[in-house]
């Protein structure tokens, strides 16, 4: 038995859609659930955190081989291992039975989970023009957004039905699902294969495009964004649930919340693309980040905590990643053709990478001091005097670095047009 998805069409694209969910689905399916994998492994919160940040750091070191790989072998079969060795660490997490273990198995599953990411944007610039990467970038990563809007709540829902280690099952599901449909229906599209791999001429070829400012303002824009979504996802659930009394299921439904902004500004992007730069849009993208949590500030600072002070003004900042994701990708990606795979691979190192120091940024300065004080010490360093101050700041005091970077490095974008294809950037 065999079926063929035809590439450009519709079938061709949801699966673009499902392997370039691997990041967002294996980390937001999760968030809902960590303090009840703090409680069922006798971990700190900050400890909890960290699976988070290790996973991440797996998924970054992962883009170094898979699309070098994808160049040299094709993008079928290293898909398919990706998916199969993505599926077996999934349920290796789902048993784990210390913090430790699932340390060493998080870091394991993100370094498969990669795989996904990676070729999935490798397949798209091989099957798209450079003109037409924008928009379709676009419908993808607003797909790429909803699909895991359901995980939170499926994942919640799991959690208090079944235990953390439903949603670690459910990955499992996935990953295997995907290895089933890309055996039978995917053919090979890389048509630039290379003729040898060697970490010489993967060193050469990254060299190029990290020497290429146009490469890194849209690398480093996109990675400075990740920090803030990756830091958000790691201490909102805290917030929502050991400060505002919420459950993991209700948790899931609030997270609902960032990615509308997040398609919103997908939506909007699609419009404004055709009449609007790219690197435009990218340049003017960080300012809802940094107005997003110059928000939750002053609302703590004016003593409001509640779930609306945190998840509004979050949906700014996710407006701000619909408009930048679509676009750093395809610029980045666009750049080099015959190089997609390790073009993925370095966009998605810089995405994972930062990703990582904004939970890491997070964790310490939420942390420091212990979880058992009534006031975080960062809290009070800055004059805070009550939970409405001192839980949201020591949060944003980490993640608006990120936000300002993002808006410095979208600068890089200035100036000279694509000389691939002469079209403006």
């Amino acid at each position: 038995m065999s079926f063929a998805l035809v590439p450009r069409s519709a079938s061709y694209t949801v699966l673009l859609v499902a392997l370039a969910s691997f990041g967002p689905l294996s980390m937001s399916i999760y968030s809902p659930v960590l303090p009840m994998v703090g409680a069922s492994l006798g971990a700190t919160p900050d400890d909890v955190k960290l699976t988070l940040t290790t996973y991440m750091l797996g998924f970054a070191a992962g883009q170094i081989f898979f699309g070098p790989l994808s160049d040299r072998f094709g993008r079928r079969p290293v898909l398919l291992v990706g998916l199969l060795l993505f599926a077996l660490t999934s349920a290796g997490c789902a048993l784990a039975g210390t913090i430790g273990q699932l340390f060493v198995l998080r870091v394991m599953q993100g370094l498969c989970a990669c795989a996904g990411s990676v070729i999935g944007r490798a397949l798209t610039r091989d099957i798209y023009e450079f003109a037409e990467l924008p928009r379709v970038m676009s419908w993808i990563s607003i797909g790429v957004n909803v699909a895991p809007a359901l995980a939170p709540l499926i994942g919640g829902h799991l959690g208090e039905w079944f235990g953390w280690q439903a949603t670690f099952w459910a990955l499992t599901a996935f990953g295997l699902g995907l290895f089933v449909i890309v055996a039978l229906g995917v053919g090979e599209t890389n048509k630039h294969r290379a003729v040898t791999l060697n970490l010489l001429g993967f060193a050469r070829g990254s060299g190029e495009m990290l020497r290429d400012r146009r490469f890194l303002g849209f690398s480093l824009t996109m990675g400075f964004v990740f920090g803030i979504n990756f830091g958000m996802m790691v201490a909102t659930p805290f917030i929502l649930q050991d400060t505002l009394g919420f459950t993991p299921r209700t948790v899931g439904y609030l997270s609902v919340i960032g990615v509308v902004g997040f398609t919103l500004g997908g939506f909007a992007n699609n419009r404004l693309i055709g009449r609007v730069r790219p690197t435009t849009i990218l340049q003017v993208a960080p300012l809802f980040h940094i107005a997003g949590l110059s928000i939750i500030a002053t609302l703590s600072i004016g003593g409001v905590l509640e779930w609306w002070s945190i998840m509004v003004p979050f949906m700014l900042c996710s407006f701000g990643s619909g408009l930048v994701v679509p676009n750093a990708n395809a610029g980045a990606v666009g750049l080099y053709p015959r190089l997609a795979g390790t073009a993925s691979s370095l966009v998605g190192l810089a995405q994972m990478g930062m990703g990582a120091l904004g939970t890491v940024a997070v964790a310490i300065t939420t942390g420091l001091g212990g979880h058992d004080r009534a006031l975080p010490l960062v809290g009070e360093w800055i004059g805070c005097t009550t939970k409405a101050c001192a839980i949201p700041m020591p949060l944003i005091l980490a993640q608006l670095p990120f936000a300002f970077a993002a808006l410095l490095a979208a600068r890089l974008l200035r100036g000279p047009r694509f000389p691939s294809t002469g079209q403006s950037a």
